[in-house]
């Protein structure tokens, strides 16, 4: 009697099992669809490496799109110099004509995307200033970078250098809620401390990109801190992989659509210059000439604006503030 009380309830703890295991999945795919894969999540935290994206894409969707004529694309660094109401009178456009689409640690696969995503919304694109850094087409450490495995598609994930790091970067294409489990546990963990959702410091007030970064940081100044980031962009430099080939698709899509492209190197601090040039010399010399190679084979420009400013018109090693804005803008192409 008891044998077939058990072998009768069998059947039922399976289908429960079986319900279960259909349910999590079910659950899984949804969390996929509509929280680990969409930027709103990570918005809540606009200041952050991912949160940025979602933070430049709303200031461009509150602009006028069918206005903009210039665009730019480009890192920190080109957020602080290249600021359209200042560059407006340069180029003969409305501060509204102008929008700066960089974002911070940008690099080629970023401002690939960042570019794809919006080009649908721009149709009266003239032209395209693609501000570039040695770092933006490294391919060395790309697991880290949780901007690539927000962005990267999965023939760029298998361009990566190591096949360790291909096969976790494929795994997290195919799971948003492990390839970016760094990013959205430490956004659950500000949540839970009721620190999140966050508005932007500026509460949107500035129209025409990222607002640029106020202050100055006197300690990342001088040769010192410029040995640290040189070091970490220039770590076990390479010029290929998904990086630098991104960059190269971007500047064909560009070329394709006929519009201007402006690729230009903006200035670091003069302490910053005379690191690169005595401890990577070889490296630099290698991605300038690779520049120039992507802006002849697309019909582009490619200028290096020399290191000529003193560190009062920088906010640290490697970004202007609104001084050296000012003077960039003259020298630009």
């Amino acid at each position: 009697m008891i044998s077939s009380i058990s072998s009768s309830n069998h059947p039922t703890r399976k289908r429960r099992v079986v319900r279960g295991f259909l349910w999590g999945v079910v659950f899984l795919l949804l969390a996929e669809l509509f929280l680990f894969r969409n930027p709103a999540l990570y918005g809540t935290s606009p200041a952050s490496f991912l949160g940025q994206i979602a933070n430049v894409q709303e200031r461009l969707a509150r602009q006028n799109p069918d206005r903009i004529k210039v665009l730019i694309l480009g890192d920190s660094q080109s957020m602080d110099a290249l600021r359209p109401p200042l560059l407006a009178a340069h180029y003969g456009v409305a501060p509204d004509e102008i929008f700066n689409l960089s974002v911070s640690g940008g690099k080629a696969v970023d401002m690939l995307h960042l570019y794809e995503e919006a080009a649908d919304k721009l149709p009266n694109l003239k032209r395209v200033i693609i501000a570039v850094n040695e770092h933006q087409v490294n391919s060395v450490d790309i697991k880290s970078d949780a901007k690539f495995r927000y962005f990267a598609t999965l023939s760029e994930r298998m361009g990566a250098p190591h096949v360790a790091d291909k096969a976790d970067l494929v795994f997290g294409q195919l799971l948003y809620a492990y390839g970016l489990r760094d990013v959205w546990t430490q956004l659950a963990k500000q949540w839970w401390d009721g620190k999140l959702p966050q508005e932007p410091r500026d509460k949107y007030e500035y129209r025409w990109g990222l607002p640029p970064v106020p202050g100055r940081e006197p300690a990342h100044l001088g040769p010192a801190y410029a040995r640290i980031v040189a070091d970490r962009w220039m770590k076990d430099y390479r010029l290929d992989g998904p990086q630098a080939n991104a960059f190269h698709k971007l500047v064909g899509k560009l070329a394709k659509r006929g519009v201007q492209i402006t690729i230009v190197q903006l200035p670091r601090t003069q302490a910053f210059e005379q690191v690169m040039k005595a401890t990577y010399g070889q490296q630099q010399a290698a991605f300038r000439a690779r520049m120039q190679t992507e802006a002849t084979q697309a019909g582009a420009s490619f200028t290096v604006i020399p290191p000529t400013l003193e560190d009062a018109y920088f906010r640290d090693a490697n970004h202007v503030n609104e001084h050296g804005a000012k003077e960039i803008i003259r020298v630009m192409p």
